[in-house]
């Protein structure tokens, strides 16, 4: 069985085809609450797809993209997801 991450990168690599991309898996600050030993994970995307999308519609499409992963494998997830256009 793969790690999450790879499954995280293997997803949003097919359905995003992102510039950048970052996986975090956040555990570690999440000891002692509920859920510590499912997923907390960090993801910094950038992609084209993202371009002239609110915030919302590129987490609605990081979520799509994840899947079934987010009831599964995924208990908690911060999202930085940006467009190449957008300024820094």
């Amino acid at each position: 069985m793969k790690p999450t991450i790879a499954l995280i990168e293997e997803k949003l690599i097919s359905a995003l085809n992102p510039s950048v991309l970052l996986v975090k898996d956040d555990r570690e600050a999440h000891l002692g609450h509920a859920h510590e030993n499912s997923g907390h994970f960090t993801v910094k995307i950038t992609s084209n797809l993202f371009s002239g999308k609110s915030a919302i519609a590129r987490h609605r499409l990081v979520y799509q993209a994840l899947g079934s992963l987010m009831q599964t494998h995924i208990h908690a997830l911060k999202i930085d997801a940006s467009a190449p256009s957008d300024k820094i």
